[in-house]
């Protein structure tokens, strides 16, 4: 019976290993598009980080990159005045939000987290206006973010 534990055992231990190495797989793959910087690089590394997320969905690390990209993405989307950017801001901003308070949950002394959740605030901000961002209560999310990021780490 002990044998049988022991090889049900080691038999679980080495199916979680190729899960986590294909995880971190996705995500080198999808920090090299991050750092090419056009709009279709962060749309794809938003796919190959939601990949690695399906496989790992408590990694810190991989859900503030994620909110990275979605932040870049619609920065990206309304700098180059892409057809419907207004939209692409607000979907994506909330989206990246969402990350980056997963991220701040599973991290609180981490700076990343806190720091990308202000950051896709305003990238929704840009998509809904100001003032609607406001009516929300985002401004003061926003700077409540901020104010933590910036006692974390004031050279972020």
């Amino acid at each position: 019976m002990k044998k049988f534990m022991w090889i049900c055992l080691l038999s679980v231990f080495v199916m979680l290993i190729p899960i986590n190495l294909m995880a971190e797989d996705y995500m080198e793959q999808a920090d090299v598009l991050c750092e090419k910087g056009g709009p279709a690089d962060f749309k794809q590394a938003i796919s190959l980080y939601q990949k690695a997320l399906d496989l790992n969905s408590d990694d810190f690390e991989l859900n503030w990159k994620c909110s990275k990209a979605y932040k870049k993405f619609g920065y990206a989307a309304k700098e180059q005045k892409v057809e419907g950017w207004k939209d692409i801001c607000a979907e994506y901003g909330r989206k990246g939000m969402e990350y980056a308070k997963k991220a701040a949950d599973l991290n609180p002394g981490r700076v990343e987290g806190h720091f990308y959740y202000g950051r896709n605030i305003g990238i929704y901000s840009d998509g809904v206006s100001i003032l609607t961002a406001i009516r929300k209560g985002f401004k003061n999310k926003a700077q409540k973010s901020f104010e933590k990021a910036y006692e974390l780490d004031k050279m972020f």
